[in-house]
């Protein structure tokens, strides 16, 4: 039940993602909103299965949504989670300072990763070299939201015996 409470959170932040790109001033600074849902997860007291498995629906939910290359934000979601989850994260403050900073870093980290797959698999150089200005505003788009949504994540019965507190 939780798990289906999470995957809906993430159909709705998706669809106010596409929302915000829609009437946005531009389609380029929309928040990818479940990088931080991810990051949640990964610096919470998920198990690996669980986390991995729901990194992986929100990335394939993700590449739906989006229209473009199957797999992209699947690889891209599960990859981030099990690099935050290596990094042992969970010893920082939880406080908002390091949302924003673990969502830009991932976010731009997302992003490149992104430009290099498209890099190695459509061979459009310029395309990719021209949308990195992209992958730097999304960052920073989704960095400003990740406060908010970590919050909504704490309020989420989660199944977890404890929540990550903030500090």
């Amino acid at each position: 039940m939780a798990n289906a409470l999470l995957l809906v959170t993430g159909v709705v932040m998706l669809v106010l993602q596409g929302l915000v790109a829609y009437v946005g001033p531009s389609e380029y600074l929309a928040p990818v909103l479940v990088l931080p849902m991810v990051l949640y997860m990964s610096v919470g007291e998920f198990s690996l299965a669980r986390g991995v498995s729901l990194s992986f629906v929100l990335g394939y939910l993700a590449d739906v949504f989006a229209g473009g290359s199957i797999g992209l934000w699947t690889f891209s979601l599960v990859s981030v989670f099990l690099l935050v989850r290596v990094a042992g994260l969970k010893l920082f403050l939880h406080g908002m300072v390091f949302q924003v900073l673990l969502t830009l870093v991932a976010s731009i980290f997302v992003g490149v990763e992104m430009m290099a797959l498209l890099l190695v698999f459509d061979r459009r150089p310029l395309a990719v070299v021209a949308a990195m200005g992209v992958v730097v505003a999304q960052a920073v788009a989704t960095a400003l939201t990740a406060p908010l949504v970590f919050g909504l994540m704490r309020r989420l019965p989660t199944g977890l015996p404890g929540a990550v507190e903030e500090s």
